[in-house]
């Protein structure tokens, strides 16, 4: 049963050819479908959620924010002449803003969740609310003020009644989308704890976590963790305290992982293998030579695990169509951990998780203190966030860490602009590009005046 449902949810992320070069985001990986059974049972629609959370933060986007952050360099076609060089446009994006909303996306979550409460499955509708809260976090990360509170009026999620949608529904600043964000992952949380005989859960249909309350709640804890730390520039000391609280009740190994569970077969596999082979643009993106030599410099063993021999392509472990893509991790949790306790006055800690998480690869212990223990903590983040949807780029915007020069036209992109649809759709709240709050920037990250990597050195890319 398990493997015909997620054969069922994956076929539906087969990459259709090659797109448009003006509009690469508005089909393959990311401009799907997975949702549409015969019989849109709450099983079916979480296969298709968590399936859609693999696209959103294994394919386009990711590649774009890896390319701001230097992980890659962009290479041909639109990835070299719009992405590298900072030539953006919110034809950029069209499609993956829809992606947040539509099938798989949180009109799907709240009919799960609706059906949960219909039945008491607090377990289901807690699962439910974790993957609203990666989906709308992810999407203020990428965009900032968004569609929420108002949004999909008339869709019921069990605890509010529907209504007549809004046409011209408003945005939610950023900052307060972040806070929703927070509440619906905790409500998440306290929901999965609920074990009664009406809690069965998503069962097989979670095709990650084979319906693991443990390690749903450890992943719903990260992922706070990670949506306070990308407040931290703004609300300081307190989301560090947040993300430090979190963090602590986070991921603990790598079997806990939320990875993409991706096979090796026609339209299943991993969505790399999939842009580079199934689509053919292999050469479009290539390793960034700075990161390499970041990677070579410091002996880490990462460097054969991420990439191939002459630093051409991805690794073949990388590029397998089965290899199942890590999104949120252990690592991940860890070096939060470290970075917050360091912000928070507690060095001690901070080394502690530092060198838990290298040695976890492999690496001997670091033995620093002061801003040196802040720049191997941000060192190890950099290197252990490739490929970890847009985190290398969000933790760039919020420290300036590495101390990246631009390498296109004015300074290092801090957001996406919104999609064409959304402003043709909305014109009362959503403006032209360019035009606030639909900047290069969001409210979460101000420009850096020095980066974190001395605290003195002018920030070259903000």
């Amino acid at each position: 049963m398990r493997r015909l449902y997620r054969h069922a949810a994956l076929a539906a992320l087969t990459l259709v050819g090659a797109t448009a070069c003006k509009d690469f985001l508005g089909a393959g990986e990311t401009q799907v479908d997975p949702n549409r059974p015969i019989e849109a049972t709450p099983g079916k629609l979480f296969v298709g959620v968590e399936a859609n959370l693999w696209g959103i933060w294994g394919s386009d986007a990711s590649r774009i924010a890896g390319i701001f952050a230097q992980h890659f360099t962009g290479n041909q076609s639109q990835y070299q002449s719009q992405i590298q060089s900072y030539a953006l446009s919110e034809t950029v994006t069209n499609g993956l803003q829809v992606s947040f909303y539509g099938g798989g996306g949180l009109v799907d979550v709240k009919k799960i969740e609706a059906a949960a409460v219909a039945t008491n499955d607090k377990f289901l509708q807690g699962t439910a609310q974790v993957l609203e809260g990666a989906l709308m976090g992810t999407a203020a990360d990428y965009f900032g003020n968004l569609v929420y509170s108002k949004a999909l009026q008339g869709v019921s999620n069990g605890l509010q009644e529907a209504s007549a949608p809004l046409p011209n529904p408003p945005l939610d600043d950023q900052m307060a989308v972040y806070d929703s964000v927070q509440k619906v992952l905790s409500a998440g949380i306290a929901n999965i704890a609920s074990n009664t005989g009406a809690d069965v859960g998503p069962g097989d249909n979670d095709l990650v976590y084979g319906g693991d309350r443990d390690k749903w709640t450890a992943f719903a804890h990260t992922l706070k963790a990670r949506f306070y730390m990308h407040t931290a520039e703004v609300r300081g000391q307190a989301a560090y305290l947040a993300a430090l609280a979190e963090a602590q009740q986070g991921i603990v190994s790598d079997d806990d992982n939320f990875v993409g569970a991706f096979q090796n077969a026609s339209g299943l596999q991993n969505f790399w293998y999939q842009f580079e082979v199934t689509a053919g643009r292999q050469g479009y993106i290539v390793p960034n030579p700075g990161f390499i030599n970041f990677l070579e410099s410091r002996n880490d063993p990462r460097r054969a695990e991420y990439f191939n021999a002459d630093g051409s392509d991805l690794s073949d472990e990388r590029l397998a169509p089965d290899f199942q893509q890590p999104y949120v991790t252990y690592d991940e949790n860890t070096l939060i951990w470290a970075e917050a306790a360091y912000r928070t006055g507690d060095q001690a800690t901070a080394l502690q998780k530092l060198n838990e998480e290298r040695a976890n690869h492999g690496l001997p212990p670091e033995v620093v203190a002061g801003q040196a223990l802040l720049r191997e903590i941000l060192s190890e983040k950099y290197i252990a966030d490739f490929q970890l949807d847009g985190e290398a780029w969000n933790d760039y915007k919020r420290t300036c860490f590495p101390n990246l020069a631009p390498t296109g036209s004015g300074k290092i992109p801090g957001r996406l602009y919104y999609d064409t649809a959304e402003r043709q759709t909305n014109p009362t709240n959503v403006p032209n590009p360019g035009t606030a709050p639909n900047g290069l920037r969001n409210e979460n990250d101000p420009p850096n005046a020095t980066t974190d990597a001395d605290g003195v050195s002018a920030c070259l890319g903000q």
